[in-house]
């Protein structure tokens, strides 16, 4: 059941997207019955030939892709996984990539199942049926895999750049020369000890030349991490700053001996002590990354939650998450603690928050999905009460002073299922457009989740 809609809701939903538009305009829409997705893989979700294209994964584990038209309502659902590539593992999402000549590229694995790597290629630009897309290509790769994460850069003669996990379970690169009809030998990228701790990255690209990634040493179950940030351009990876790190063909980056960008997140397990606080670190506060694009001004913006078991008491439903965003000012990277996450999603990935997204058109935007009872009462980070019920609801944050400062609007409230993972799709082009999934999530292997979405005027 959708979140219920009251006469106050629909003016907060309205503000948020088209201020001068009546306020009955303004109501969330199912986009695709059935599907929920993991955040490591990308582009989930993009505006395309002027409709939305979303990835997911379907409660009995085959893969959709849906065309969605905002301004009609009109949706195309597509399955386009085979009794080959199908696992019910929300993991296995597609990433989506427009070829040049304006089909779409869709890359998706098995969670760390195989040593395959499946693709699908659409035969025109604006598929809306299964019989839209060509045969699912199958190719093989070293060792098991997962999560896709695949960026076109027109400066490098159409090159498509394909970050996945996959040599040594860390951070993977893979290389198109031919718009994805050959794949060449998996290159590491990131190498942290002998397999097992992989780093965590979250990607976003220019579309030409550069690609950026915010990453942490490892899984926050296993690690004390801190949250990286470095980026990828002319041959090279680089530092925020500029420094240059290593260059492409001297791959692996090997992370332990000190090749690795800046911190955006210190890890420590001191107290706070003076004029420190939760903008500076939490103590035991274990990062986990979120999103990253780039500011009006160029430079990368990102988002990320910090972690820490048993805050309120013992047990897993004690652990509280809470919410940073981080802007690169030119010289230094500066971070806020910006909301209470609330508690881990479900006993087993208890470092899996609500999720929070950045709009790339506009990274002073921020939206976020909650079940603390007062998200944005900051002042402690240990007596964080939980919402009635434990609900998770979706709200967007603005920031007019560079991150310090944020004004929130509730965008769902008294729901009867969970809002999870919001994104904002790439390219969207309107006042506002964000897409969650709602519903019932067990785990990554059993959901009963749909899509959904909620859109503002075009620009």
């Amino acid at each position: 059941m959708p979140a219920r809609l009251t006469p106050a809701l629909a003016a907060a939903l309205l503000a948020a997207f088209v201020p001068t538009a009546p306020a009955a305009a303004a109501e969330a829409v199912e986009i695709a019955p059935d599907g929920a997705w993991t955040w490591f893989n990308d582009e989930r979700a993009i505006f395309h030939e002027g409709r939305l294209f979303a990835g997911y994964v379907l409660r009995d584990g085959r893969y959709g892709v849906t065309r969605f038209d905002p301004d009609s309502g009109e949706a195309s659902h597509m399955v386009i996984s085979t009794d080959e590539s199908r696992q019910r593992d929300d993991h296995n999402n597609p990433s989506i990539t427009v070829l040049p000549d304006g089909r779409l590229m869709l890359l998706y694995a098995r969670h760390h199942a195989d040593g395959r790597l499946f693709q699908r290629v659409s035969k025109v630009k604006s598929p809306a049926t299964d019989a839209d897309w060509g045969a699912e290509v199958v190719h093989a790769v070293p060792e098991k895999n997962t999560y896709n994460n695949t960026y076109l850069l027109a400066d490098e003669d159409d090159r498509i750049y394909n970050f996945h996990r996959c040599l040594n379970f860390n951070p993977t690169i893979t290389l198109s020369n031919d718009l994805g009809a050959s794949w060449e030998k998996p290159i590491p990228f990131i190498k942290v000890g002998s397999g097992g701790v992989r780093p965590y990255p979250r990607y976003c690209s220019d579309g030409r030349g550069r690609i950026d990634l915010i990453y942490t040493d490892g899984h926050p179950r296993q690690i004390d991490n801190s949250v990286y940030h470095m980026y990828y351009e002319g041959g090279a990876f680089h530092r925020t700053g500029g420094g240059r790190i290593a260059g492409f063909d001297d791959l692996p980056l090997d992370h332990e001996g000190g090749q690795r960008g800046d911190v955006v997140y210190p890890y420590s397990n001191e107290a706070w002590s003076g004029l420190d606080g939760p903008d500076d670190w939490i103590p035991r506060g274990r990062g986990w990354t979120w999103d990253v694009h780039y500011g009006t001004d160029g430079h990368p913006v990102c988002v990320f939650q910090v972690q820490v078991d048993e805050v309120t008491g013992k047990g897993w439903n004690h652990d509280r998450i809470y919410y940073y965003y981080a802007r690169w000012d030119g010289g230094k990277w500066q971070r806020r603690f910006i909301a209470q996450a609330g508690r881990g999603i479900y006993d087993r990935e208890d470092d899996y928050g609500g999720g929070m997204c950045l709009d790339p058109a506009d990274p002073d935007v921020v939206y976020l999905s909650s079940n603390a009872a007062k998200p944005f009462v900051l002042d402690d980070i240990k007596d964080v009460p939980l919402a009635p019920g434990e609900r998770y609801e979706i709200y967007r944050g603005v920031t007019n002073d560079g991150g310090k400062t944020f004004t929130w609007k509730e965008l769902t409230a008294d729901s009867t299922a969970d809002n999870l993972r919001p994104i904002v799709p790439v390219g969207h082009g309107r006042s506002g457009a964000l897409v969650w999934f709602e519903g019932n999530y067990r785990s990554y292997t059993d959901f009963d989740c749909r899509v959904m979405g909620l859109f503002g005027d075009k620009d």
